[in-house]
């Protein structure tokens, strides 16, 4: 599994419709993130690349995807430094894909069509 719910279970207090909220919110909203991601790397955009890369940061540490957060911060941490943009590129890729294999667990976990 790619993810890991400890987190959103910890501040629901055992409330279900709040952690499926969660899971929800993550799935509509992320593609879109993502989606703006690739475009900002395809088009070399250090400060784009910044932008989302911090914002999709919180998403990935609530759902416990350590692997996918600890990349997203090497970005964060290569695009400060406006430099490594191919690196960029490569682990850009393999979040992307860590997040769309989320997405497949989490729909079938939580039955979401």
């Amino acid at each position: 599994m790619s993810y890991n719910l400890e987190k959103v279970n910890a501040i629901s207090d055992g409330d279900k419709d709040f952690i499926e909220a969660v899971v929800v919110a993550f799935i509509e909203e992320i593609p879109e993130d993502l989606t703006k991601f690739e475009h900002e790397v395809q088009t070399e955009n250090y400060k784009g690349i910044y932008q989302v890369s911090h914002k999709i940061k919180p998403n990935l540490d609530l759902l416990g995807m350590q692997e996918a957060y600890e990349e997203n911060l090497q970005i964060l941490s290569w695009s400060k430094a406006e430099t490594n943009m191919n690196a960029i590129a490569e682990t850009f890729e393999s979040i992307q894909q860590k997040i769309n294999q989320t997405i497949i667990e989490l729909k079938k976990e939580f039955n979401i069509a």
